[in-house]
């Protein structure tokens, strides 16, 4: 997802293809300013929080503690128990954004490539 602005006009959000949008009268003839702000991609953030300290207790899956036994066989970690903070409704007590019944991956993953992809034109198209 991205969002476009030309010149300071918020020309709105695209998040499939085309990835067009209309500049209308936000285009100048010189001296044109074109920000383009990309949203990095879910499991990026997800990466990211794995390198905060844990503020839940995950087990492996297939561990017999682990009431969410039918997903033995998946590789990672099933969450134990849902936290105290969760239950009484607390502040989190980590700096994490993401929770998750499921741990995806370990704290040493690397980040996945995200980005804008270009080439980034402006077309002028004719009717």
């Amino acid at each position: 997802m991205a969002r476009v602005r030309l010149n300071g006009e918020d020309l709105g959000i695209v998040w499939c293809a085309p990835w067009r949008v209309a500049a209308g009268g936000a285009l100048r003839e010189n001296d044109n300013r074109l920000e383009i702000e990309v949203v990095n991609l879910w499991v990026n953030r997800i990466l990211g929080d794995e390198q905060e300290p844990a503020d839940a207790e995950y087990v492996e899956s297939g561990d017999p503690q682990w009431p969410g036994g039918y997903l033995q066989g998946i590789t990672g970690k099933g969450l134990k128990d849902l936290p105290e903070w969760v239950i009484e409704g607390r502040p989190r007590p980590s700096k994490r954004y993401t929770f998750s019944n499921w741990q995806f991956y370990p704290n040493d993953a690397p980040l996945m490539e995200s980005g804008l992809i270009g080439p980034v034109r402006i077309v002028a198209e004719m009717e």
